[in-house]
């Protein structure tokens, strides 16, 4: 029997989400998009992720009790780690304790005499030259912005008309060092860029002020190019093998980005000519079909890029419709199927710079791992993305309504849907909360076998055991009845959905193990692992431990960072300076080539098993 879904308001914002009887807060708060940073890894030991119940009963725990104090606790302070819901409630989540761009930002310059902004405008009254003074406008310009800068030839086909015509008082708008439009007036308040994350399933842009670093509006869309195919290997046979095929794939996702830019800027009420910068990542191939460069180096062997540093270019010539002298800067690469996004991710980590050594495992629709920090810093691609996407799934889908996202066992087994609406199919959240449910009551073997129910007979809840049911020449297991889901199937997970989990989670943890021998350490000696990607941040960890996804190491050490890509371009577009830190992390970051490796496919085929439950040291909360 479905429990009945609980209503979480999430303020200031008033984001409603519906949960689970018994879910913490922590896990409301990513419903709603609002990720929450733990210090301590939701030990409940810190006492840093403090939220307040505005309203409704959330009853504390006696460790919150110990850890806060009565009298916070009589004012309705909890952790959101800790603290679990079971009815109607308003929750206001303050914004020092989420993660976001700016919280990271902050991380990253630390030690920095100076944050430079990527795009900034200066306001200047000059003299128009004289024969007594006789110089040139470009001169005179320069000795009035502080700033040292340059100037293209389109700049300066304009200069002198547009000085002129407005008595030699404008405003000059600067990105990275160089003068690329003017405008009248001082409108040195207005400065806004955009940041894009150009993943191969969807694209995420925020539009931010530049001068004060806030998000002023986020636009997500699925990326257009599915049409073409489901992964890049397709999406780079159609450019290869079609007349027109790049110039199409180039087009659906320029068209869609202009939608999202047109979407953002009136959301916020900022004109697009007032939008001077992009900033954009994405995996490799999607890079070069933005800039409309053949993939076609990345089909075969050796896997070679075409152009491994960053790259900016006016917006005007990709088609992009910001201010028309505004530019388009996409990240540098690292090597074959490691791109921007890699990039990315390692500079809103800091694992660049870490004295200690850690994992970035980004589960997408290919799993990118990098390991290491300042001294050394590897990295692999893996194609591990269609089981956790939904993909080769009986009845799987993409995390959309109607998808099981988290599923409970208990003396039954208690779902929740995306969108809490009526079941329509299960997502890579659901399915691993499912598997790792199995291998705990002992449903499956390490082997991922479902046993038969006549011997799990007297381990077993009748209502557990009534969810076995044989299937063809197997088991399934029944999440949902045709009663309780909107197309009125039956919901199973059956044997062959985990095999191909098996083989998802085996690349992922293969790859992992390949990049620990190089680096000549284990898992032991990792201080952490962060989980990147949408996806990553939905999973719970204790599940992924159980079948085996991710190193079984103490929770603490395994911390979600959400949209790591995202808020890497972000960084870029606040702060010019960074630019040449994450070409430098392009140059030094070592690609690791998986299908070289001798010990991959052992390692693979170890990974395929499901850890033996005496081996995992953390146990489910």
């Amino acid at each position: 029997m479905k429990p009945t879904p609980i209503k979480v308001t999430i303020l200031p914002e008033k984001k409603t989400v519906y949960v689970l009887p018994g879910t913490n807060i922590v896990e409301a708060a990513g419903k709603a998009n609002i990720p929450i940073e733990l210090p301590c890894g939701g030990e409940g030991t810190c006492g840093k992720c403090r939220i307040t119940v505005v309203e409704g009963n959330v009853p504390p725990l006696p460790s919150e009790e110990k850890l806060l104090g009565k009298e916070a606790i009589s004012k309705g302070v909890r952790l959101a780690c800790q603290a679990k819901i079971y009815s109607p409630c308003k929750i206001h989540i303050p914004e020092e304790i989420r993660i976001s761009a700016q919280k990271i930002l902050t991380e990253s310059i630390e030690g920095e005499k100076e944050v430079c902004p990527s795009i900034w405008k200066y306001y200047f009254k000059l003299q128009p030259p004289t024969l007594e003074r006789n110089i040139s406008d470009l001169d005179l310009l320069r000795r009035a912005v502080p700033k040292k800068f340059f100037a293209n030839i389109y700049v300066l086909r304009e200069l002198h008309n547009f000085l002129k015509t407005h008595n030699y008082q404008a405003t000059g708008v600067f990105s990275n060092g160089e003068l690329i439009h003017f405008e009248e007036g001082d409108t040195t308040s207005e400065a806004f860029g955009v940041a894009f994350d150009i993943g191969t399933t969807t694209l995420v842009g925020t539009l931010m002020d530049a001068k004060t670093g806030k998000d002023l509006s986020v636009s997500a869309r699925m990326n257009p190019q599915v049409a073409y195919g489901a992964d890049v290997i397709s999406r780079i046979q159609f450019a290869m093998n079609s007349a027109d095929g790049l110039e199409r794939l180039h087009f659906a996702i320029i068209g869609t980005m202009n939608e999202m830019l047109k979407e953002m800027a009136n959301v916020s009420k900022v004109p697009l000519k007032k939008i001077y910068k992009i900033v954009l990542c994405g995996n490799s191939t999607m890079q070069s079909i933005i800039l409309k460069i053949s993939p076609e180096s990345l089909s075969s062997i050796p896997f070679s890029l075409v152009v491994r540093e960053g790259i900016e270019v006016k917006a005007i010539k990709l088609g992009i419709t910001i201010n028309p002298d505004g530019t388009v800067y996409v990240f540098p690469n690292i090597g074959g199927f490691i791109g921007g996004d890699t990039v990315s991710a390692i500079l809103s980590t800091t694992q660049y710079k870490a004295e200690e050594i850690k994992l970035c495992v980004d589960i997408g629709t290919n799993g990118e791992i990098v390991l290491g920090n300042r001294n050394r810093l590897i990295t692999a691609s893996t194609a591990a993305g269609p089981a956790f996407e939904g993909a080769r799934i009986s009845q799987g889908m993409r995390a959309m309504p109607g998808a099981i996202e988290k599923v409970v066992f208990t003396d039954d087994v208690l779902i929740s849907t995306v969108g809490n609406v009526p079941a329509l199919g299960i997502c890579g959240s659901g399915l691993i909360d499912t598997v790792a449910g199995m291998l705990r009551s002992g449903i499956i073997d390490e082997t991922g076998r479902i046993q038969p129910p006549k011997t799990l007979k007297g381990r077993l809840s009748d209502k557990i055991l009534e969810r076995i049911v044989k299937k063809e020449s197997s088991f399934g297991f029944k999440l949902v009845d045709g009663d309780n889901i909107g197309n009125g199937t039956p919901i199973f997970v059956t044997q062959r959905d985990i095999r191909e989990l098996q083989l998802a989670k085996a690349a992922i943890a293969a790859s992992i193990k390949i990049l620990e021998k190089k680096m000549g350490i284990t898992d032991q000696d990792l201080s952490e692992v962060f989980l990147a990607g949408a996806f990553g941040n939905f999973i719970r960890r204790s599940n992924a431990v159980r079948i085996g996804l991710i190193p079984n190491i103490p929770f603490e050490k395994i911390k979600f960072v959400g949209n790591a890509a995202s808020l890497g371009a972000k960084l870029v577009l606040l702060c010019s300076t960074l630019r040449n830190t994450i070409e430098n992390i392009s140059t030094k970051t070592e690609y690791v080539e998986l299908s070289l490796s001798s010990d991959f496919q052992n390692e693979f085929a170890e990974s395929m098993l499901f850890p033996n439950p005496i081996s995992i040291k953390n146990k489910a909360p």
